[in-house]
C-alpha cells in the first residue's frame, strides 16, 4: 500500500471520544503504522514532539484545541523541526483553518471524518509525496521549518537569497500574502494588520516571511519597496 510500510504516527485532539475513534480508524486502515501516542493538550502534543523518545513520524493536529490551539502547535513543531509530518484535522469549516494552518507549518488541512483520506495523505506526505486534497501547503516541511524559526527571533530573512521581483513573483504570492503586504505598504503594524484579518500576530510574520522570500527581499522593509514598485 505504501513505500515506507512502517511509521510512527500520534494524534492530539480534545475530545476524547473522538481520540478513541481516530486510534480504531487509523489502525484499521494503517496496519503496520505504529499509533504512538494520543493526547488531549496542545501543549503536552508539542512537549512529546519535541522529545527524542516519543517524537512521532506524522502528527494529527485538531485545530480546535482549548489553551494552545492547533494553528500554535502547527507553529510550535515546525519552528522546532522540519522532521514531523503535520495535518489539521477539523470537523468545522476548513476555510476558517486552512490559511493559518499552512502558514503555521502545517502541510495540509483535512475534515476529520475522511478519516481514509487522512491516512492517504500521511503515507503520501511520509513517503516525500504530495497528497490528493485541496488544502495543501505550497512550501515544503523544511522550508517552513527554516521560515518559523527565522521569523521566531527577527523580522528579517537574513541569508535567503535575492532575485529582482518581477511581476510573475508577484502572481506566486498567496491572497492572504498580498493583503498582508498591501497593509505592510499602508505602514500597518504586525500587530494592526493581524486585528484587521482575524489572525494572530505571529501569523502577519510568517506572512511577511513568505511573501519577502518570493519578492527575493532580505527584510520587511525590501519587501514591502519591491511590492510598492511592482505595483507602478
Amino acid at each position: 500500500m505504501y513505500d515506507r510500510e512502517r511509521f510512527s504516527l500520534a494524534i492530539v485532539d480534545n475530545d476524547q471520544l473522538t481520540l478513541k475513534m481516530l486510534m480504531l480508524l487509523i489502525r484499521k486502515s494503517l496496519p503496520k503504522a505504529d499509533v504512538k501516542w494520543a493526547c488531549r493538550r496542545g501543549h503536552d502534543a508539542v512537549a512529546r514532539c519535541l522529545s527524542a523518545d516519543s517524537r512521532p513520524d506524522v502528527l494529527l493536529v485538531d485545530m480546535s484545541l482549548e489553551g494552545l490551539s492547533g494553528v500554535e502547535v502547527c507553529r510550535q513543531v515546525r519552528t522546532a523541526t522540519a522532521d514531523i509530518v503535520l495535518i489539521g484535522v477539523t470537523s468545522f469549516s476548513l476555510e476558517h483553518y486552512a490559511a493559518d494552518a499552512l502558514a503555521a507549518g502545517a502541510q495540509c488541512v483535512m475534515d476529520k471524518a475522511q478519516v481514509s483520506d487522512i491516512c492517504d495523505a500521511a503515507v503520501a506526505l511520509v513517503n516525500g509525496r504530495t497528497p490528493q486534497t485541496q488544502y495543501v501547503s505550497d512550501s515544503t516541511a523544511k522550508q517552513s521549518h527554516v521560515l518559523l524559526a527565522a521569523c521566531n527571533t527577527t523580522d528579517v530573512t537574513d541569508g535567503l537569497p535575492t532575485r529582482p521581483a518581477t511581476a510573475e513573483t508577484v502572481a506566486s504570492l498567496t491572497d492572504r500574502e498580498r493583503e498582508v503586504m498591501r497593509l505592510c505598504a499602508q505602514g500597518r503594524s504586525s500587530r494592526e494588520i493581524g486585528e484587521l484579518l482575524g489572525v494572530g500576530e505571529s501569523s502577519v510574520k510568517t506572512y511577511v516571511m513568505r511573501a519577502a522570500k518570493k519578492l527575493g527581499a532580505r527584510n520587511r522593509t525590501q519587501a514591502v519597496a519591491e511590492w510598492l514598485m511592482l505595483q507602478n
